[in-house]
């Protein structure tokens, strides 16, 4: 059976900028607690990748929603309305 590497997944999650920016937060929060600065930094690489997984999907479902919408149809009064289906 294969072991996970949770520190190094979580790591993954913090490239450029936000890796510099946890690094610096990692440090005070590990001296403050004790842990490693490694599983301060996983646990803040984790936190950014659920931020990115979070958006993609609400990405997903509004063009699924966007999809589903029909497109421009005239109503009895003659006004172009959208319309979505049911």
């Amino acid at each position: 059976m294969t072991k996970w590497n949770f520190t190094a997944m979580g790591q993954v999650g913090l490239t450029g900028q936000t890796r510099a920016a946890a690094q610096a937060v990692a440090r005070v929060v590990a001296r403050r607690t004790g842990r490693p600065e490694a599983q301060i930094l996983s646990l803040i690489g984790a936190g950014f990748l659920a931020i990115s997984l979070i958006d993609f999907l609400r990405q997903v479902d509004a063009v699924i929603a966007a999809g589903r919408t029909s497109t421009t149809a005239k109503d009895d009064e003659g006004k172009t309305t959208t319309r979505r289906r049911s």
